[in-house]
């Protein structure tokens, strides 16, 4: 177990997360940010900026460490395109170091339960970035669920327009065989947040919605999708990164920077329940009361709708801790052996599992089971070690 003594961090990839992470870093009175590793031509301006060490490459940084008699970083947050988490991340496990990979763990689950078996071999722990289970809409969210009675139906919405420079600037992002895509860069957050919240997704049936961005003929631009949880809950999503709207995550929360707050927002979520519906973020509660002139034993079609907000001081008491700052901290606590990883690389291999559904289903026109983690055959190759692997 390491002590409460300050953990070195190091970062991984300077895209548009990256930096976001140094920095939560640098502020952090738990971590220190021990530098940046980047073979790109952005690396060096990036960590001469945040006055740290640029490495273009792990081994280049090991190998300073080797020769400068300096102790490996305790941590590691991998931010490099999703097709790549997976070698990466194994490389920094065969020396020793902790994980935070950011979603996607792998596009591929059979890379992804390669990878979690190897770090357990290794005894490295490792943390998915599904950072929105930190947010505390979704703490609220969660809190305020029983409120609604049994769930019978659940209605989300991720809508927005990426600029061409989003696609321009890293190319990875233009074809689905490096992880491209709406549906693996942005859909798997909801996905996460739909199984955090209502539990295992059984079944889906997705419709490709129409391209826009012919430019790119290898990626898609968002689906409908139709849900089945195991709890029998059933739901609608639409996912679209070609459309104007402000119903998407960021928008609806401010939890991007980048992204302009529209703080009246409503209906991002809709959750409906025997006893009534929850609208997310702004948290409002439609219910109804029996009408005693109207002789009902139960609220019914008869009875006006109430509305009332669950949540007092909404924007106060949402704002005052980002969500960044919230994993860090539970990323400092796993490093250090005080919790287990609050995403662990199970719950990160079921949300991949379920976009591999998504694909199916929009490949076959029919609808798809979500396969059981437990029936994936792990991809030892795909981790890019020499060493020879005797695992499970």
């Amino acid at each position: 177990m390491i002590s409460s003594v300050t953990l070195k961090i190091v970062v991984i990839g300077v895209g548009i997360i990256g930096p976001r992470h140094a920095k939560h870093v640098i502020e952090n009175p738990h971590t220190d940010l021990f530098g940046i590793v980047d073979p790109g031509p952005a690396g060096p301006g990036v960590a001469k900026e945040l006055k740290v060490d640029h490495f273009s490459s792990i081994q280049n940084m090991i190998q300073f460490c080797n020769e400068t008699n300096t102790n490996y970083p305790d941590g590691a947050i991998v931010c490099t395109p999703n097709s790549t988490h997976v070698k990466v991340a194994a490389e920094l496990a065969s020396h020793g170091i902790h994980l935070l990979v950011e979603k996607p763990l792998s596009p591929s689950p059979a890379e992804a339960i390669a990878l979690k078996n190897y770090v357990d071999s290794k005894g490295v722990k490792l943390l998915v970035g599904h950072h929105r289970r930190f947010n505390p809409h979704i703490v609220a969210t969660k809190e305020n669920l029983h409120k609604v009675g049994k769930i019978i139906a659940v209605q989300g919405t991720w809508t927005l327009r990426k600029p061409s420079a989003y696609f321009e600037s890293a190319t990875w992002r233009t074809d689905i065989n490096t992880g491209g895509g709406v549906l693996m860069i942005n859909l798997i957050h909801d996905i996460d947040l739909l199984q955090y919240m209502f539990g295992p997704i059984e079944r889906v049936y997705a419709e490709l919605l129409p391209k826009q961005k012919l430019q790119y003929p290898n990626v898609d631009e968002g689906a409908v999708l139709t849900i089945r949880f195991k709890s029998g809950t059933c739901g609608t999503f639409v996912c679209s990164d070609s459309v104007t709207s402000p119903f998407n995550f960021e928008s609806g929360t401010g939890e991007n920077p980048t992204i302009p707050h529209h703080e009246d927002l409503e209906g991002l979520y809709r959750i409906f329940g025997t006893e009534g519906t929850l609208s997310v973020p702004d948290f409002t509660l439609y219910h109804q009361q029996s009408n005693g002139e109207c002789k009902q034993e139960e609220p019914s079609w008869l009875n006006p709708i109430q509305r009332e907000s669950v949540v007092k001081d909404r924007d106060l008491e949402l704002h005052s801790h980002l969500p960044f700052d919230l994993q860090l901290n539970h990323f400092v606590d796993v490093i250090r052996g005080n919790v287990d990883p609050f995403c662990s690389a199970q719950d990160g291999m079921s949300s991949s599992l379920c976009i591999e559904a998504v694909l199916k289903s929009i490949e076959t026109e029919l609808p798809q089971r979500v396969s059981d983690c437990s029936t994936i055959k792990p991809d030892y190759e795909s981790l890019g070690l020499k060493e020879k692997l005797n695992l499970p």
